[in-house]
């Protein structure tokens, strides 16, 4: 039953974060070319739709009815909310709240960080200066370890803290920035985070329905938790590339 409602969740947040992720592009082409818009949606929806029919027998991926009746609904609901509110308005609205959300889990988490040091000199303390060892203590470091660079990756994305090879980037112009940041998202990190989150769902549901935990008795038994990192990196990083495709539509619009 738990994987079953994990699946119509994944699916049902499917419907509504797929239409969402082609806000900025639409809002970079509604105002001139609105039939160009609609046409390019349309078009990457349907390719999309292709791909994830071509790589359901590989991933293993089979919808029911219900499913797929949980995602076409609220994929059209989706679609009718962002058009009758504007692609302007909810790309604003939208890169708002995802940024916020991406900046507050980065801030959150790296504060493990601090703790991290601290536990880690407690396990060295007391194992060889009074010979005791904890194994949940030095499994709670793997597990803030996991947060700390799953979860603020979007945070890293947004303030441009991840190593890039930036030899032509960094000294181009604020266009072609733009332009590589719009092209980069959509057929780069989009894709990716899609299928990394369609792939692990499934992974991530079997530890939540067994209540999966450490193979030592005395560690921590909740490695379901460390495991829902992975979507949760995924969802993160989405948000993170919506902003700045956001951000990339925007100047792209004030340029043109």
């Amino acid at each position: 039953m738990l994987t079953l409602i994990g699946d119509i969740l994944n699916w049902a947040a499917a419907g509504v974060m797929f239409p969402l992720l082609f806000v900025p592009l639409a809002f970079l082409l509604s105002e001139k070319r609105p039939l160009l818009a609609w046409a390019l949606t349309v078009l990457t929806v349907v390719a999309a739709g292709l791909a994830f029919a071509w790589l359901t027998p590989i991933l293993e991926i089979t919808p029911s009815a219900q499913k797929l009746v949980w995602f076409s609904g609220l994929f059209a609901l989706t679609v009718a909310a962002v058009t009758a509110a504007g692609f302007g308005r909810a790309a604003l609205g939208l890169s708002t709240i995802f940024d916020a959300v991406t900046r507050k889990t980065g801030r959150i988490v790296m504060w493990l960080l601090l703790a991290m040091a601290l536990i880690q000199f407690g396990v060295v303390v007391l194992r060889y200066v009074f010979g005791l060892n904890y194994i949940f203590m030095q499994e709670s470091i793997t597990y803030m370890h996991g947060a700390v660079f799953l979860l603020a990756g979007g945070y890293a994305l947004l303030t441009d803290d991840h190593v890039r090879v930036d030899i032509f980037y960094r000294e181009a112009p604020p266009r072609r920035k733009a332009l590589v940041d719009l092209a980069g998202t959509y057929l780069l990190l989009f894709p990716v985070c899609i299928l990394l989150l369609w792939t692990a769902s499934p992974y991530v549901a079997r530890s939540w329905a067994v209540g999966e935990g450490s193979n030592e008795s005395s560690g921590i038994q909740a490695l379901f938790i460390l495991k829902s990192f992975i979507p949760a990196f995924a969802v993160l990083m989405m948000m993170a590339g919506f902003v700045n495709a956001s951000r990339a539509a925007a100047q792209l619009k004030e340029r043109g």
